[in-house]
């Protein structure tokens, strides 16, 4: 918290009165932008942000080039970022319009897939962010499983991801905002776990135009199924909606998030 906030929080202690009001509705914004993508794919995928605008930004499978494209063309935009660019599926990234605080980088337990933490300051208040990524579907864990067993284990994995979240978030006092690649629909245990603690589902909000965000433009195949997801809890969320285009095997999500008054 910074200083003027503690004098303001202070304030309202001796006097008895409420606390800061609630700042303007935030857009929000989470892709995976496939970290395979060409340069030209890049360029697309920087098209849907620059369009969007999102005041807060999780980017997963950020690799070195992307991160390099982003700074060129929109780092004026983002004057606070943290950028952690990886080759392979591991890289992640925050871009804020708003002050970052307290950014951690921690491993999404039992699997070490990277997960990346902020609070972020917007007119007073804090916002703690996390830009996630569960474990994909199909990824490996000994040669001789066959697709089925592979894809039991890491749901397996992804609902223990969620338990470790639920976890980790349990004693935040203040608004929290989950999002990112969740590799799973709505209807799934890790998705199901993170509904039971508390999280409301964006698309469960008004003015929501949701649907399929996987394959995304980059693939010849039509998308056919929902894993690119935004929670909330002690928000209020609204104006979801799934944004066609760009150059990821994802299409990205947003919406706005409000805070309580």
């Amino acid at each position: 918290m910074s200083p003027s906030s503690h004098v303001v929080s202070l304030v309202c202690v001796v006097l008895g009165g409420a606390p800061p009001p609630a700042p303007a509705p935030v857009r929000v914004m989470a892709y995976n932008v496939l970290y395979s993508s060409p340069a030209e794919g890049i360029d697309k995928s920087l098209e849907v942000i620059e369009k969007e605008a999102p005041e807060v930004l999780c980017l997963r499978e950020l690799t070195p080039g992307f991160a390099a494209a982003f700074r060129k063309r929109l780092g004026k935009d983002y004057p606070h970022l943290k950028l952690m660019p990886r080759k392979g599926g591991w890289g992640v990234g925050l871009a804020s319009r708003h002050r970052l605080r307290r950014v951690e980088r921690f491993a999404q337990k039992p699997h070490r897939m990277p997960g990346l933490e902020a609070d972020v300051l917007v007119g007073g208040r804090t916002l703690k962010v996390a830009c996630l990524h569960l474990m994909p579907p199909g990824a490996t864990h000994r040669r001789e499983d066959g697709l089925l067993e592979t894809m039991r284990k890491n749901a397996t994995l992804r609902k223990q991801q969620a338990e470790a979240l639920v976890e980790r978030y349990s004693k935040a006092r203040g608004p929290v905002l989950l999002f990112g690649d969740m590799n799973e629909s709505r209807t799934q245990e890790a998705m199901t776990t993170f509904a039971a603690a508390g999280f409301a589902h964006a698309c469960h909000g008004p003015d929501a135009l949701c649907g399929d965000t996987w394959p995304g433009a980059a693939s010849v195949v039509p998308s056919f199924v929902e894993i690119d997801h935004i929670l909330g809890r002690n928000l209020s969320l609204s104006g979801a909606k799934v944004l066609h285009g760009g150059g990821s095997d994802h299409f990205a999500v947003r919406a706005s998030v409000a805070f309580p008054p």
